[in-house]
């Protein structure tokens, strides 16, 4: 799993979240919500699940999701898999009664993500498989994103800002070397499908894996594996079977 492909399935969670929550909820059914993710969430995931809130107006066509948060399987020593400080939406509330859902823009702020290294694979592809096993389907990383059906979306504008990645291994015993990752803008998502009625989920997805693609390589270019490998050797004093998985884990998140 790479750094496009962790972006992408997160950005494909956080919409297919954001659609749900404008057709079926209003604001004032936002402490359902809270209530529903933290209760549903750990039984899909295997971890910890919390959501410090969700302020949706569908009045004004707005949504915002406050706090998302996701642990670690059993086993990982940091802190969490995935966190968002928050995610702003805005919709165009004449859409969600037709073929396409109009989303003007998504704004996540803050995701915090950290890809920590264990014995049997990494936290992410833990979780990864958790859902899979828990919602009957297959783990296979490309299933969402060749997946045609639910609705259809158009995404005029995509912000991910300060966006935080670290690298783990159960050896440093919870403490985490920070990868750079620059922010990212899409635009115009869905508006090029074939058909005209925008993207279904996993197409977006796929798109936006794609157009993230350009972006990680620029930040790929400008990282100094040598520089990653001398702050592996001060955490673990010199452990070389550490340090090596270390830097085989960026440069497998960076496909270097």
């Amino acid at each position: 799993m790479n750094i496009k492909k962790i972006i992408g399935f997160a950005v494909l969670a956080v919409v297919a979240v954001i659609v749900a929550v404008f057709i079926t909820f209003s604001m004032n059914y936002s402490s359902m919500v809270k209530a529903g993710v933290e209760s549903h969430g750990p039984k899909f995931t295997k971890t910890e699940v919390s959501l410090g809130g969700v302020d949706a107006s569908l009045f004004a066509g707005e949504i915002s999701i406050n706090d998302f948060f996701v642990g670690n399987p059993k086993g990982f020593k940091t802190s969490h898999a995935f966190k968002i400080r928050v995610v702003k939406v805005t919709v165009d509330l004449g859409s969600l009664t037709g073929e396409t859902i109009h989303i003007k823009e998504i704004i996540i702020d803050a995701p915090d993500i950290i890809y920590e290294l264990g014995r049997g694979g990494s936290n992410l592809q833990t979780i990864q498989k958790n859902v899979a096993r828990a919602s009957g389907g297959s783990s296979g990383e490309g299933k969402a994103a060749k997946d045609g059906g639910g609705p259809k979306v158009v995404i005029d504008n995509l912000y991910i800002r300060n966006i935080k990645v670290a690298i783990s291994a159960g050896i440093l015993g919870g403490k985490t070397i920070p990868v750079p990752v620059p922010d990212i803008h899409l635009k115009d998502i869905g508006k090029d499908s074939k058909d005209g009625k925008g993207a279904s989920l996993g197409e977006a997805v796929a798109k936006v894996m794609d157009e993230i693609t350009g972006s990680v390589t620029k930040a790929a270019s400008v990282i100094s594996l040598d520089g990653i490998k001398k702050q592996a050797e001060e955490l673990t004093k010199g452990a070389a079977g550490t340090v090596k998985s270390v830097t085989d884990g960026i440069r497998g998140l960076f496909g270097k």
